[in-house]
């Protein structure tokens, strides 16, 4: 509409955000993204799951919930984020669905191996 504000851009169909905590631990947040990790430091070339958690923070301590394997954990070789959303009415806003929901976040350790 001439004159009127600008339309807001659309949430994206994907992000995510890793967060490292060690050499093989990382935290993850994330919307409809399926990641491979690969080792870019010497050492075995190949980089597996070895454990995935669900959870929460809680006064800033990570509070673990669901330990993920098999088709949950991509059989130990993907991570998934799965496309989570919550209702927009939720936000108080009106209309579908507003984008992420707060039951994204992941826990993640790695090993290598060749």
């Amino acid at each position: 509409m001439p004159g009127g504000p600008p339309a807001q851009e659309p949430f994206p169909n994907s992000a995510a955000i890793f967060i490292a905590t060690g050499p093989d631990e990382y935290y993850a947040a994330g919307n409809g993204v399926t990641v491979k990790f690969t080792p870019n430091t010497p050492g075995p070339s190949h980089a597996g799951l070895a454990t995935v958690e669900e959870g929460v923070f809680v006064n800033g301590r990570w509070v673990p919930g669901r330990r993920l394997a098999g088709d949950d954990a991509g059989q130990g070789e993907t991570l998934v984020l799965p496309r989570l959303y919550i209702a927009a009415s939720a936000l108080g806003w009106t209309g579908g669905l507003a984008g992420p929901s707060t039951k994204g976040i992941q826990r993640v350790t790695l090993y290598r191996y060749r």
